[in-house]
């Protein structure tokens, strides 16, 4: 990224006196991103006219370290005449403002609210930001956002080298052979690899270790990177608690938040679970491969790229959602929004998160979900978008699923047979919920993101659909849709 910085971002990086911590937090954050920062030779006859020579002697003398923009564009008088310019000064401005303006620059920062308001003028306030903006900016474009989980712990594999020779690993040695698996892992931990782990009662009983891969690394015929998961594994102890769906689902959303379109894992044919769980969600076969011990392994892949997902069907299709569907607000109460929804911003953290306690909460790290009411509506189908509204203290909106199914259910077996790993409800609140009753309806989803930044109460009470205060089930307009959308919607999760 080029970077062009003004005069008075200059004399703040290079004066003699303490530097404020904004300015040299923007210029390490540029420079450790490889950003190109430059400055424009109007900045010399700025400087020039500086009347205190011994700052303008020491400013001229470190100028050399700052590469000036090759080939700037020519500021001529339509632009001059469109952003105003009375005075020298007001010259030297338009010049380092047209550079942006056309394009020769991705930002111009400067702290001028002059030069910031005839940014705004022209339709380039976003790419003409303040020292204190810039540095946001570049936080947000680079900083990793690595996706969290209560339950899970995301660590260094350094920090597991005590667990190397645990049971735990047994299986995954006898299948690559101990020497060769050990001196992997060692390896793994010396390139300081990232994974996804959990402990009950201490012992490790999860983990994903994770490599981003270029297309050099991954060698899969496809330009960009891959993330690999390289090491996939559930204890027995661990069994039956829907980890599987939780780390591939902090994978999918990995890949979003950073652009990658790929995402796969080798297997072996006996490891019937793991592909049947890959296959639900969209992982296909790629090819297969005989390993330096001689065993059969499959790689399958995961295609991210939002082109390529018009054939996909519901589950096929995550982490994705198609806008054709109606959209619907689902009212949740805060008790059960805690455990449906664990890694949801409204969610109360706990003095226990990231211990073993609540692990039986599976429901919270699935992510086909359900949700049961005493809901009369009848006219949700397959592939509608949810909205669900936390009730009561909250009275915001963050999850958005996609529904699967909707039905009703007239006796208890039935009910519990659907949703047994799905639902917050207890056996017991259910029974109860079914009292005097000939019906509960049940709703099937999968829980695709989060609303960023969360619809507080104030924006909710403008909504149409609020006539209903959302007691019940409410479908919401296309008009309310596209409120919520476009202020609160990461793009990166539609496709057509």
């Amino acid at each position: 990224m080029r970077i062009l910085i003004d005069t008075n971002i200059l004399i703040n990086l290079e004066d003699n006196k303490v530097l404020e911590e904004g300015f040299s937090l923007f210029l390490n954050r540029a420079h450790s991103n490889d950003c190109s920062v430059m400055i424009h030779g109007s900045c010399l006859d700025d400087i020039s006219k500086d009347k205190d020579e011994n700052r303008k002697e020491i400013i001229l003398s470190k100028l050399k370290k700052y590469p000036r923009l090759e080939n700037p564009a020519k500021l001529d008088q339509e632009f001059s005449n469109l952003v105003g310019q009375k005075k020298d000064n007001d010259r030297i401005d338009n010049e380092q403002l047209l550079q942006v303006h056309k394009g020769y620059v991705e930002l111009f920062v400067t702290n001028d609210k002059g030069i910031q308001g005839k940014a705004e003028k022209l339709g380039i306030r976003n790419k003409t930001l303040s020292s204190k903006e810039a540095l946001s900016f570049l936080d947000e474009k680079y900083t990793l956002k690595i996706p969290s989980h209560p339950v899970l712990e995301h660590v260094s594999l350094r920090e597991l080298e005590k667990d190397f020779d645990s049971p735990f690993f047994e299986t995954l040695k006898l299948d690559y052979d101990p020497i060769v698996f050990m001196k992997w892992i060692h390896k793994c931990a010396k390139e300081d690899r990232k994974c996804y782990a959990l402990r009950i009662e201490s012992e490790l009983s999860a983990i994903l270790i994770y490599n981003v891969e270029n297309a050099n690394d991954h060698g899969l015929g496809f330009n960009g990177d891959a993330i690999k998961m390289c090491t996939f594994k559930v204890g027995d102890d661990a069994l039956g608690l829907k980890l599987g769906e939780l780390f591939i689902n902090k994978m999918f959303e990995y890949c979003i938040n950073h652009d990658i379109n790929y995402l796969y894992v080798t297997t072996y044919d006996k490891q019937h679970a793991l592909i049947h769980l890959l296959t639900k969600f969209g992982f296909d076969i790629f090819s297969e491969f005989e390993n330096n011990v001689g065993n059969t392994e499959f790689v399958f892949l995961k295609n991210l790229d939002r082109n390529e997902q018009q054939d996909k069907g519901n589950n096929s299709l995550h982490p994705f959602l198609r806008e054709a569907g109606n959209k619907f607000i689902v009212p949740i109460q805060p008790q059960f929004y805690q455990t449906l929804f664990k890694d949801g911003n409204l969610r109360t953290p706990s003095l226990f998160d990231g211990q073993d306690y609540g692990l039986q909460e599976v429901q919270g790290n699935t992510i086909v979900k359900a949700y049961i009411s005493k809901s009369s509506r009848q006219d949700l189908v397959a592939g509608d978008l949810l909205f669900f509204y936390s009730s009561q203290n909250y009275k915001s909106l963050e999850p958005v699923g996609v529904l699967i199914e909707h039905t009703r259910v007239d006796n208890f077996e039935d009910l519990w047979d659907k949703v047994r790993s799905k639902t917050v409800y207890s056996p017991e609140h259910l029974k109860q919920m079914f009292e005097g009753r000939k019906y509960l309806t049940v709703t099937i989803f999968r829980l695709v993101t989060y609303l960023n930044p969360i619809v507080n109460f104030n924006k909710i009470k403008t909504l149409n659909a609020y006539n209903t205060k959302f007691q019940t089930i409410t479908k919401l307009g296309e008009e309310d849709y596209a409120n919520i959308k476009n202020d609160h919607l990461d793009l990166k999760y539609l496709v057509n």
